[in-house]
Formats: C-alpha cells, sequence, structure tokens
C-alpha cells in the first residue's frame, strides 16, 4: 500500500456568483517520488451538520429542496455550516430552527465524520432530536434557501429509510447512525 504524503503546492480558489464555493487542489507525494493531484470541494476546515428531528407525533421532519448536483428535488435533513468557534449541537439546533421553526426537546449526538465524500473536505456532526415542536417565531430561512422554495415535510420512519436507501435524500449516513434508534421509534 503507497503512503501518501501532503506536499506543496495547495492552490484555493473560490468559484461561482452568488453563492461561491472553494475548489481546493492537493499534492501528495508518494514514497516513489510520485505526485498526485487531486481536485477536492469546499473549505478545509469547515465544520457542517445535520439532525434528524422527530415530532411528538413522531414525524421526521424534513426540508425538500431542489439539489443542483443531481438536478432535481430531494428530501433534505435540516442541518447546514456551523460557525467558527460555535459548539456543533449549538450550530445544529440553530439551523433545526432557521430552517425549519421546529426546536427539540431532547438532542442526542449520534456521530462524526471527517469523510462525507472521497472529494470534499470538512467535518460534519450528525444528531437526533426528539420531542420537536413549532416555536413561536417560525422558520428564519437565509435568502438562498428563500429563493429557492425549499419547503418543510413532515415523513415517517419508514419513509426516511426509503428515502436513505433510494438515494432520494442528501445525508443517508445520518439515517445509518440513527437505524436502530428510528426502529423503536416506528412509523
Amino acid at each position: 500500500m503507497k503512503q501518501f504524503r501532503r506536499v506543496e503546492p495547495t492552490i484555493v480558489e473560490s468559484i461561482g456568483g452568488q453563492y461561491k464555493r472553494q475548489i481546493v487542489v492537493k499534492t501528495f507525494q508518494t514514497e516513489d517520488d510520485q505526485l498526485h493531484e487531486f481536485t477536492t470541494y469546499g473549505a478545509e476546515g469547515k465544520r457542517a451538520g445535520a439532525v434528524i428531528a422527530v415530532t411528538k407525533d413522531k414525524k421526521i421532519v424534513t426540508m425538500y429542496q431542489f439539489r443542483p448536483a443531481p438536478e432535481r428535488w430531494m428530501y433534505d435533513l435540516p442541518g447546514g455550516g456551523i460557525n467558527e468557534g460555535e459548539d456543533p449541537q449549538v450550530g445544529i439546533i440553530r439551523e433545526l430552527k432557521e430552517e425549519t421553526g421546529y426546536v427539540p426537546g431532547h438532542v442526542e449526538f449520534l456521530g462524526e465524520l471527517d469523510a462525507r465524500d472521497a472529494y470534499m473536505n470538512g467535518h460534519w456532526y450528525y444528531y437526533l432530536a426528539t420531542d420537536c415542536a413549532l416555536s413561536e417565531t417560525g422558520r428564519q430561512l437565509d435568502i438562498e434557501e428563500e429563493e429557492q422554495g425549499a419547503e418543510v415535510r413532515l415523513i415517517t420512519v419508514s419513509e426516511l429509510v426509503e428515502n436513505a436507501k433510494r438515494g432520494d435524500m442528501t445525508d443517508p449516513v445520518a439515517v445509518l447512525l440513527a437505524y436502530e434508534k428510528l426502529q423503536s421509534i416506528g412509523g
């Protein structure tokens, strides 16, 4: 097995208009002195996450949004970027409230990943929130979500699992992390 050691140069470029994204080109050297260049997506050190939010009547709170890579509408778990210095759980609860208007009664950590995709930089945190209820203030969507018509949809646990199996949602790994707990919730 070859050993890969990161070397310079690293090339970072921001692309896009209103919603800029970063491309990071990383270079690695192996023990046979070969250089290997990989183009990755997203800022290094970026933190994000998602939450499986379960209402008191055992419905799963999801976002239904257009996703540009697969070019179709998909189910998303509420979540998003965690601000610098922000505790991941606090960030995910903030995202849940902003995107859906729901607040949790109880939050449980499911796990974290630094390899959501072989070419995507970042670190992801996943949570299970139960006894979720609508807040008095409601949703506070960011401009991108508002302009694109993101919807809140309540679905059953079975529908969530099927969406993950069929590739009809982002973050299916969260469903795997929570699978046993979801089975005990039922629906």
